[in-house]
């Protein structure tokens, strides 16, 4: 973790892995797949993001192999991987992170992954991260505006792409505030 409390690359492709495991037990070959082709459609290929190997996971107790039951003689066995306890913490301390300021592909991986996954936790922590999400959004917010009010720094179109990108965060706020409100009732 940085030491912001935000999650470095790896640690997202450990969240996106552990993630993968929560609702049901799968097969290697598809939890790396599906972490692989989520990371890639989020932030496009990126060496960065290669995952932590399933077999690390393995032997740091936080998922574990599943015996499973050949239904013909001529099938290979494949191992189905199972979230432990202490995966399941894992996950939950992984999503209660805080999210670093500024738009990066990992924060948008981050992000995505949160949210996909913010089931995993109680209301209050869901709350808590989509409190967390408006505020850093809020702080986007802040940043961009005084860009703006700096006249010397308006050439060309940085105009319009400050305006597209403060009416962007402007909506993500909003949208922010309508998921706490529903979360809240």
């Amino acid at each position: 973790m940085y030491r912001d409390n935000s999650l470095i690359p790896k640690e997202a492709i450990r969240m996106a892995a552990l993630g993968a495991l929560v609702k049901r037990d799968r097969s290697y070959g598809d939890v790396a797949g599906e972490v692989r082709q989520f990371a890639a459609r989020i932030v496009g290929p990126s060496l960065d993001l290669l995952g932590t190997s399933i077999e690390l996971l393995k032997l740091e107790g936080l998922i574990e192999g599943v015996a499973v039951n050949k239904a013909k003689k001529d099938e290979t066995e494949t191992e189905m991987l199972r979230l432990t306890q202490a995966g399941k913490e894992a996950l939950k301390a992984y999503l209660r992170t805080s999210i670093r300021p500024g738009a990066s592909d990992l924060n948008r991986l981050v992000i995505a992954l949160k949210l996909r996954f913010i089931d995993v936790l109680d209301a209050e922590a869901r709350r808590d991260q989509l409190e967390g999400l408006k505020q850093m959004y809020e702080g986007e917010l802040i940043r961009l505006q005084d860009l703006s009010c700096h006249a010397e720094w308006s050439d060309g179109l940085m105009p319009d792409w400050l305006s597209f990108e403060l009416d962007m965060i402007s909506r993500r706020i909003s949208w922010c505030g309508g998921l706490i409100h529903r979360t809240s009732s």
